[in-house]
Formats: C-alpha cells, sequence, structure tokens
C-alpha cells in the first residue's frame, strides 16, 4: 500500500522554483555561447547579483530571455506571454525553466501573484516593463505598474541594459546583421531599502530612465545587404504624400508606389536621403503614430487581405477562424472573408497588442484571436489605431467630467 503524500513532499512537489530549472539554465548558458559570439557577436558581463532578484531589462529581440541569463549564475523566471504557450513543445518548456505566464498588454493579478510567489521561494524573476519588444528603436511605452511591482517584490531591483540588438536584429527586418557588438550588462541595482524610499513616481521615472537605450544614438554600424527589407512593417505612412501602406523594400532602399520618394536604409540605420526631413525611423514612427488615429477618428479606415484568423487556446494548436481580410475604422474591428463579416466593437475589445513581427492579438469576450499577415505586413498601425482611439476617448471623458 503505497504510503500518503507528507505535508512536506506535497508542499516540495508545489513549489514553482525546481531543482531541475537550475541545471537546465547552466546548460543553455554554456551551449549558447557559441551561437550567441558567432551569430549574433553578442557578449553578457557577468554580474555578482545572487537570487532572490527581480531583473527588468529592456526589451530588443526574441533572443533577449537567453542573452538576460548569460549574466548570472542563477535560473531566472521570465514573464511569458500566450503565444509561447501555444506552441507544441510548450509542455517542454514549462517543465525546463517555468515561465510566468501573462496576456500581453492586460493586467493580469495572477502574473503578479506567481512572481511574488517565486520571489518567496527564492527564486528570481525576469521582465521586460515594455511588454514588447521596440520597433522604432526607442523605448516602448511603460507603465508605472513596474514601479508598484518592484516595491512590492522587497528584493534587490537589478536594472539591465541589452545594447545593439536594435542595431543587430531590428523586430521588422529580416537577418541579422554584422557590426557593433551587441552587449548585456547590469546597469544598476536598487535594493529594497532604496525602492521603499522612493515614490511609486521616482522609482517609475528611475527606472524608465536607467533601461532607456537607442542604438542610433550610440553611433553603431551594422552591415547587410538587406538592410531596408521589410521596412515597412515599421513604416507604413508616407510623410510625403500621405500614402497609406505604400511603402516597398528591397535590399537596402525603400520606396513609396504613390509618390516615388525613396532612400537607403544605411549602416548607421539613418534613412538617407531624409524623406519629408525625416532621416531616421524613431521620430518617423512618432508622427504616423500620431496621424493614423487623426484620419481614423475623422471617418477614415484602415484594412488588409490575405491575413489568416486564429484563435490562441493554451497548450493547443491555433483554431483557424473563417476570414481574409481585416479592417478597423472609429468603431470596430471587422474580419472579412467568403460572404461573412465579423464586427469586433473596439469599445468590447480588451487589449490589442503586436506578436512577432507581422502579427497582432486582440482580447475579445475572453477569447485570444490573432490576425496574422504576409511578410509585409504592418501589425504595429493596428495597434497604434486603437491604442490611439482609446486614449482620446478616456480623454474625452475626463474633460467632460471636469
Amino acid at each position: 500500500m503505497a504510503k500518503k503524500e507528507t505535508a512536506v513532499q506535497a508542499k516540495k512537489k508545489n513549489k514553482w522554483v525546481k531543482k531541475r530549472h537550475a541545471r537546465v539554465f547552466a546548460f543553455l548558458r554554456f551551449a549558447m555561447a557559441p551561437f550567441a559570439r558567432l551569430r549574433y557577436n553578442y557578449r553578457a558581463v557577468h554580474s555578482d547579483v545572487k537570487a532572490p532578484c527581480l531583473i527588468l531589462a529592456n526589451h530588443q529581440t526574441t533572443m533577449d530571455p537567453f542573452w538576460v541569463s548569460k549574466s548570472f549564475r542563477f535560473p531566472i523566471y521570465f514573464i511569458t506571454s500566450d503565444d509561447i504557450f501555444n506552441l507544441k513543445i510548450s509542455p517542454v518548456i514549462e517543465y525546463l525553466v517555468a515561465p510566468i505566464p501573462k496576456s500581453k498588454s492586460l493586467t493580469d493579478l495572477k502574473a503578479v501573484k506567481d512572481i511574488l510567489r517565486v520571489l518567496k521561494e527564492g527564486g528570481s524573476v525576469g521582465v521586460f516593463p515594455e511588454g514588447n519588444r521596440t520597433i522604432s528603436g526607442r523605448q516602448w511605452e511603460i507603465t508605472d505598474a513596474v514601479a508598484k511591482l518592484a516595491k512590492a517584490a522587497k528584493v534587490p531591483v537589478v536594472l539591465y541594459n541589452l545594447c545593439g540588438g536594435y542595431g543587430t536584429d531590428p523586430r521588422w527586418g529580416t537577418g541579422i546583421r554584422r557590426g557593433n557588438r551587441y552587449s548585456g550588462f547590469v546597469k544598476r541595482v536598487l535594493s529594497p531599502e532604496e525602492c521603499a524610499a522612493m515614490s511609486v513616481e521616482e522609482l517609475y521615472e528611475t527606472i524608465k530612465t536607467e533601461l532607456y537605450v537607442d542604438d542610433v544614438e550610440a553611433g553603431g554600424r551594422y552591415k547587410s545587404r538587406r538592410r531596408a527589407q521589410y521596412i515597412e512593417r515599421a513604416l507604413y505612412l508616407c510623410p510625403k504624400c500621405g500614402g497609406v501602406d505604400t511603402f516597398v523594400s528591397r535590399g537596402r532602399r525603400f520606396r513609396c508606389s504613390k509618390c516615388g520618394a525613396e532612400a537607403e536604409y544605411t549602416e548607421t540605420m539613418r534613412i538617407s536621403p531624409p524623406i519629408a526631413g525625416y532621416d531616421r525611423i524613431a521620430p518617423w514612427y512618432e508622427w504616423e503614430k500620431e496621424e493614423i488615429v487623426r484620419r481614423v477618428a475623422e471617418g477614415g479606415r484602415v484594412g488588409d487581405s490575405g491575413i489568416l484568423f486564429r484563435e490562441s487556446v493554451k497548450f493547443e494548436r491555433k483554431k483557424k477562424l473563417p476570414g481574409n481580410a481585416v479592417a478597423i475604422d472609429r468603431e470596430n474591428l471587422y474580419v472579412e472573408g467568403e460572404g461573412e463579416k465579423q464586427v469586433y466593437p473596439l469599445k468590447d475589445i480588451v487589449s490589442l497588442t503586436m506578436v512577432g513581427k507581422k502579427k497582432f492579438n486582440f482580447y475579445y469576450e475572453g477569447k485570444i484571436l490573432q490576425i496574422k499577415g504576409d511578410e509585409r505586413f504592418c501589425a504595429i498601425k493596428y495597434v497604434h489605431i486603437f491604442d490611439g482611439l482609446r486614449a482620446a476617448g478616456k480623454a474625452n471623458i475626463e474633460n467632460k467630467e471636469s
């Protein structure tokens, strides 16, 4: 007759932090070293920080969790988005490294509880506060929730910089560019006492400032024959003629099919010659983000054909849904195809976020729905429209109340 499981055994079994995770991370640090050096020209500066701690890092490439881990001698439990749990090997990933699941762009109280649980068990947690990889080269928006988490953690807060990732592997692009070293290092460590002494606002500003990285400002050079390939995933509005999705890229150059404006994306990550005064992606990106919202708010509509519409379900293959075209206006998101039109009121969509290079997820009635486009599909414009309209709506409500 099998013995009953003791309380100690049950507690040990239910722990998030397990010994095998340390062995897995030690192996990965060793196994990934040649790949990191040869493929990405990546070097990590080793740190003597000890667990438990909360590691906050800027986010440049898909491989960032691996790169951050190389600086430390202990396993790191990273916050992970929904898509990681929709792969065939998802159960294996969960067994080996136990990532902490969180839906992108959603406030997830369970994720916060899981973070505090891991820290309490002596583990260390890795968080990319931007919640998404940069597409413009500059910092994605960070909310003050990260400062509140840092205060609640009551462990050292490690502020970590990744530099050169945007130049090496821009999110909108294809292929790895060779050039300045891609590196990772601890920028600053805040003690629990320092975090407690700061207000949420002060800590929030400190985190944003210390995590800010701009590879263009750093003056790096990155070589590739396909430097501009798929730049239209980031630059979707022509500042010269106002065309939407009119740019087509090839190799080192890109051109507007409507007005003929043409430029090269240089090794220094500049646009030459400048188009309508824009000589780099970031300011162009900030302009189009505001402009596209203005147009849609005034009655415009933006759309794409040739998409794949799917539903994400944890630990299962994505379920294909009917629809081959997507569009958005100031009221609704539409998915159309084969004589059918599905309408999703924007007011009922909880969140909409970019995933990978050419996808976006939206959260509707408890479901995670995904739009995946072709190689030149620009997902970020839908995020800009949704977020911009929602922000404008909130501002209008606040003005009326005041």
